[in-house]
């Protein structure tokens, strides 16, 4: 009996990873002034991941959207400085807006907003105004509405300096995902089933079905104690079956 195959959450790069490093390369170019970046795409093709990785890499902000401050742009100014910072900010909008522009200000660091196309168009005003007036870069998260979103406030598209659209897990993604973070070795066949299972509604490649597909292989191969080199075709027909290779 092999021993027990174990999943290891490493992060690993791809197209997307490489396109949003260059997008980050094309905001450094205007520092200074007050820019925008957009990254988007749907749900399940990395943009979360991606984005934690880059603010891993630099200083950095990252704060995620929350829908129940649809009605409280205080409540997302608050947050906003106490990740910068400021553990006791103050109770009213101007205030917080005034103490996060005197720290960008001095330090004018990237700040990353995922899912920011779940709070209403006012809030990106609100934002605009931030890189405005500190010049930091702040880069805007969503999903593949959220240029569409943008373009109608010309204000705010007319500050968008860079941007990336996120593409689906490939094939070669998938045995590549697969080998770094649990060992398997995918032949291409299997490779192939994963990919198209995991969205097969939009032709394959959501990162989270793959995840937990290739979590279901993991458990079938240590329950038979097999190596990574021992998933078939049948195997990886199962995982499917199981109900874990389908939806979004």
């Amino acid at each position: 009996m092999t021993g027990k195959l174990q999943f290891k959450p490493v992060f690993v790069q791809n197209a997307n990873t490489r396109n949003f490093g260059v997008m980050m390369d094309r905001l450094s170019l205007d520092e200074g002034e007050g820019r925008l970046a957009v990254a988007h795409g749907r749900a399940g093709w990395g943009k979360t991941r991606t984005t934690l990785y880059q603010h891993g890499l630099i200083d950095s902000v990252y704060l995620r959207m929350q829908a129940i401050w649809s009605t409280s742009e205080l409540d997302f100014l608050q947050k906003l400085l106490k990740e910068l910072g400021h553990k006791t900010p103050p109770g009213r909008k101007g205030a917080c807006f005034t103490h996060i522009v005197d720290i960008l200000t001095t330090t004018p660091i990237p700040i990353f907003l995922d899912e920011v196309d779940r709070v209403p168009a006012r809030f990106v005003d609100l934002i605009r105004d931030l890189t405005d007036i500190s010049t930091a870069p702040v880069i805007l998260i969503g999903e593949e509405g959220l240029p569409g979103q943008l373009r109608a406030n010309t204000r705010v598209w007319s500050r968008v300096a860079a941007q990336t659209e996120f593409k689906p897990m490939g094939i070669a993604d998938v045995i590549l995902y697969a080998q770094k973070v649990a060992g398997l070795t995918l032949h291409q066949k299997v490779g192939e089933i994963l990919h198209k299972a995991s969205d097969g509604r939009n032709g394959g490649g959501n990162f989270r079905v793959v995840k937990r597909t290739v979590l279901t292989l993991l458990q079938m191969l240590n329950s038979e104690g097999a190596d990574g080199s021992a998933v078939t075709v049948e195997m990886a027909n199962t995982a499917v079956r199981a109900g874990l290779g389908g939806g979004r």
